[in-house]
């Protein structure tokens, strides 16, 4: 594991350590994802953190990776609440266009003490901030608070005002797409959610499969439930694009952004091997079918002797694909449809800024991808969800009883 190139830098930098070549790059979710871009976006960079607050790593029981960030600020930012991952600073960072690294894992800190999630409270807040530079609400509306983007103060008294529910805070606590019903007055075409779920900071823009992921998922906008497309760039002779070929993708792409239907196979197939990661709660930064620290092949090994089960990579790909069923299956219950697999309106307008300048999610192509995917999954295409075929084939039949 420590002569991995993934562990070295997770080691080193935190999951954080994207952020800085994310920025460079142009896909970098900023000012609530209007840009691809944020000037001196590196200042919240994991790199930044190891300069200037970290205190030292830390690990889950067991693991030799040791990528979680302790940072400290004597007076202001206690260890004890450990500092904040690559979503983190994203989301409470470039999300509101804050880039004071000491703002940013304080609000962390104020996430950690009072319970809240770290991407849902950034995203909400970063909608907050966009309406109110665009005189949807003002300081009347935020109990005094110039909610700008870039104001690292506004942000960590905006995060205390939703823990305790607050004035404005209170209407925000309840997340951007239910503040958005109360606010009116257009705010909800500046949402970035799906299925009232906020984005977290990968952009489908530049990785189209795991925005149709975004869309399809159960529980909405989700990064840890499929691979990213930048995989399927790598070397075809290397251990990534091998890996991939052992869950049946043999074929690779340059073009993050395409959408055609092997694209589809990608998202559906590593769809299905991240939700096996969950079922054998193994860390998605260590086993995977991609750049992971091991792949398929190790996790069949994994289960024969760890637990002395004869399994396979089929068979486990299958424990995947029922649980992605079996959520899809509650959800029709409970009156989901195809209605619902939608993305939010941003990512189909043209970026401002930076490397990304003029980027879009092709509307038609992500449609048609959709249709693809419901057929591959062997859901009912006129409603997206499973039909009984696929069910039964799953020995899932059951449910229909």
């Amino acid at each position: 594991m420590q002569d991995s190139e993934a562990h070295r830098s997770l080691h080193k930098y935190g999951t954080a350590g994207v952020l800085a070549s994310f920025n460079n790059a142009g896909y970098l979710p900023s000012k609530n994802w209007t840009s691809g871009y944020l000037h001196d976006g590196f200042n919240i960079s994991g790199q930044a953190m190891t300069k200037t607050i970290l205190k030292r790593e830390d690990t889950c029981f067991g693991c030799v990776v040791k990528c979680k960030r302790v940072v400290e600020v004597p007076g202001k930012i206690d260890s004890i609440y450990r500092g904040p991952e690559y979503e983190s600073c994203a989301a409470l960072g470039s999300y509101c266009g804050v880039t004071d690294l000491e703002a940013v894992a304080y609000a962390n800190q104020l996430c950690n003490m009072y319970g809240m999630d770290t991407i849902s409270c950034g995203a909400t807040i970063a909608f907050a901030m966009e309406c109110f530079e665009s005189g949807i609400i003002n300081t009347v509306d935020t109990d005094g608070i110039e909610l700008n983007f870039g104001n690292g103060s506004a942000l960590v008294k905006m995060v205390e005002k939703i823990a305790k529910k607050e004035g404005f805070g209170g209407i925000l606590a309840e997340g951007s797409a239910r503040a958005a019903k109360v606010i009116g007055r257009g705010s909800e075409k500046l949402l970035v959610t799906v299925k009232g779920q906020e984005f977290p900071a990968h952009m489908p823009q530049w990785k189209a499969a795991l925005g149709l992921i975004y869309a399809i998922n159960s529980y909405g906008a989700d990064h840890q439930s499929s691979e990213h497309d930048h995989i399927l760039a790598a070397d075809p002779t290397s251990s990534e694009r091998n890996r991939l070929a052992k869950i049946g993708l043999w074929k690779g792409s340059k073009e993050f952004r395409s959408l055609d239907e092997e694209k589809v196979r990608f998202a559906f197939n590593t769809h299905c091997f991240y939700y096996l990661m969950n079922t054998l709660c193994l860390c998605q930064f260590i086993a995977g079918p991609g750049w992971q620290i091991i792949g398929p092949s190790e996790v069949v090994e994994l289960c024969r002797s760890g637990i002395g089960w004869d399994t396979s990579v089929y068979e486990l790909m299958l424990i995947g694909e029922r649980q992605v069923n079996m959520m899809r299956f509650f959800n029709s219950r409970e009156g989901f449809t195809k209605d619902n697999d939608t993305l939010p309106e941003k990512v189909f307008i043209p970026l401002s800024g930076g490397p990304s300048d003029g980027v879009y999610l092709d509307r038609e192509e992500f449609k048609s991808a959709l249709e693809i995917f419901y057929k591959v999954a062997q859901w009912d295409p006129s409603n997206g969800n499973p039909m009984e075929g696929a069910l039964r084939r799953l020995s899932l039949g059951w449910l229909l009883s």
